[in-house]
C-alpha cells in the first residue's frame, strides 16, 4: 500500500527481524518471503513431517534454519498423518464436522483422511535452544496453535507480531477455537490486528459457480494477526517497536499502525523516523493529510 520499503527510512540501521515459523511446510509463498528477500529477516522454521522437512532443507537457503521438532505443549502426543500433508495434526480430524462441507472431506480420499498415526514427543517453544530470538511468530499447526502459544509464554514477551491459523468451527476433535486463542493472546499483552486469508466452504450438497472451494456463507478458518497492545506502545522496548513497524509495513501493509509504532519509537530514541515515513506515505498520493494537524505527524 505504501509502495516503498521501510528500509528507505531506516537505511542500514534497520534491525534484522527473526521469524520463527512453526509448521513451515511449503504451501506457496509465505507472507514474510519479501522481508527475507530484502535482507531484512532470517528464519528459524520447524516442520516434523519427514517429506516436507526434506523439501525445506533442499532449498539450500543459508538464511533459513529448519528443525524437525513437533512444537507444542511439551507432552507426548499422537500425530495424525493425513492424505494431504497440510491437514496432518496432533489433533484428530473430525469427519462428523468436516464431511458437512464441500471439498474438504475426512472420509475416504478426502484431504483430512487419516492414513496413519504415530506417538511423538513434543517440545515447548520456551525450551528450544535454537530459538535465540522471536520477533515475528507464524504458527500453522492444524488445531494445535494454542498448545504452541501456551508453551511460549517467555518467548512471547519479546515478540512483536504473531500470525496464527485459527478455526471458527472444530475441524479437529477437541481443538481450541479462535475465541480461546484470542483470550489467551489478550491475557499475554496482544490485541487482534486483522484476519487474513479468511476461508470457508459451502455446506453439502451446494457448489457455487462450479467451484467446490468457494464458500457461500460459513467461515471455517483464517490467519489471525496479533500485535502488542498498541494502547501501551509507550511501555515497549524501542527495538521491539522498530521491529513491529517493519513487520506491519513490509508484511501486512498496515501503514497506519506502522506509523504509530514509529512515533512511539521516536519518543524513546530521539529519532525522526515517523516524519520521514509520513512524508513517504503522503508522497504516494493515496492519503489526504489536509485535515491533519501538523503536530500529529511531526
Amino acid at each position: 500500500m505504501g509502495n516503498f520499503s521501510i528500509k528507505e527510512i531506516m537505511g542500514d540501521k534497520a534491525p534484522l527481524v527473526t521469524v520463527v515459523d512453526i509448521g513451515a511446510m511449503i504451501e506457496g509463498k509465505n507472507r514474510y518471503d519479501d522481508l527475507v528477500e530484502r535482507g531484512m529477516a532470517r528464519v528459524v522454521g520447524f516442520e516434523p513431517e519427514p517429506r516436507e522437512f526434506e523439501k525445506l532443507k533442499a532449498q539450500g537457503d543459508k538464511r533459513h534454519v529448519y528443525l524437525p521438532y513437533f512444537v507444542g505443549s511439551g507432552k507426548p502426543g499422537t500425530f495424525h498423518q493425513c492424505r494431504y500433508n497440510g491437514c496432518s495434526s496432533l489433533y484428530r480430524p473430525d469427519p462428523h464436522v468436516i464431511d458437512l462441507f464441500t471439498s474438504i472431506g475426512a472420509s475416504a480420499n478426502g484431504n483430512f483422511q487419516v492414513l496413519s498415526t504415530e506417538e511423538v514427543k513434543t517440545v515447548r517453544m520456551d525450551d528450544i535452544k535454537e530459538i535465540t530470538a522471536c520477533d515475528y511468530l507464524k504458527i500453522d499447526v492444524q488445531g494445535a496453535e494454542l498448545d504452541v502459544l501456551a508453551g511460549a509464554i517467555k518467548t512471547l514477551e519479546g515478540t512483536a507480531v504473531v500470525q496464527a491459523e485459527v478455526e471458527f468451527v472444530p475441524l479437529y476433535g477437541g481443538q481450541p477455537l479462535f475465541a480461546e486463542i484470542d483470550i489467551f493472546m489478550r491475557n499475554n499483552g496482544f490485541i487482534l490486528h486483522k484476519l487474513v486469508d479468511v476461508a470457508g466452504r459451502a455446506v453439502r450438497p451446494f457448489v457455487l459457480d462450479q467451484n467446490p472451494y468457494k464458500p457461500i456463507s460459513q467461515l471455517l478458518w483464517a490467519d489471525a494477526v496479533f500485535i502488542k497492545d498498541f494502547t501501551r506502545f509507550n511501555t515497549l522496548r524501542p527495538e521491539l517497536l522498530l521491529k513491529a513497524a517493519i513487520i506491519l509495513h513490509e508484511v501486512y501493509s498496515s501503514i497506519d499502525m506502522a506509523a504509530f509504532a514509529l512515533k512511539a519509537y521516536d519518543a524513546q530514541a530521539g529519532t525522526a523516523y515517523f516524519a520521514g515515513y509520513m512524508a513517504k506515505v503522503f508522497a504516494a498520493g493515496r492519503f489526504d493529510h489536509s485535515f491533519m494537524n501538523v503536530k500529529d505527524w511531526i
